[in-house]
């Protein structure tokens, strides 16, 4: 079976400010590491990561984004989109754009979608 990795598991494990939940969080990941815990990280989790790190805990974008590359680049991290998903996180850090603009440039890019918008960072950087 594959579990399915909530925002609170990854903010426990990268601020450690509780210390029970850090330890389960810690032994979590471990096993994803390892390989004896199948797990995905969606997409959403992903940007909500994004957005408690960097403005409720004061992180660096490119601290945050480096973290959830490693978190995606796990052997028990079995994500069919981890592609996807770390070449948003990638793009979102060099263009400077967010996390959803960035996940549609890297769809386009890799996945072969189309876009439609008006954004001019997509028009930009996306190209």
């Amino acid at each position: 079976m594959v579990s399915l990795i909530d925002t609170n598991i990854v903010v426990r494990f990268l601020v450690n400010d509780n210390d029970e939940q850090f330890l389960q969080s810690r032994n979590i990941i471990t096993k994803i590491e390892k390989g004896t815990l199948s797990a995905v990280l969606l997409s959403e989790v992903v940007m909500e990561v994004l957005f408690v790190m960097t403005k409720y805990y004061g992180a660096t974008l490119a601290d945050v984004v480096e973290d959830l590359k490693l978190l995606l680049s796990l052997p028990g991290m079995v994500n069919q989109d981890k592609r996807v998903l770390i070449a948003a996180l990638e793009t979102m850090v060099r263009h400077r754009i967010d996390y959803v603009d960035a996940l549609i440039c890297a769809k386009t890019q890799l996945q072969g979608y189309e876009w439609i918008s008006f954004d001019a960072d997509l028009q930009k950087h996306c190209l």
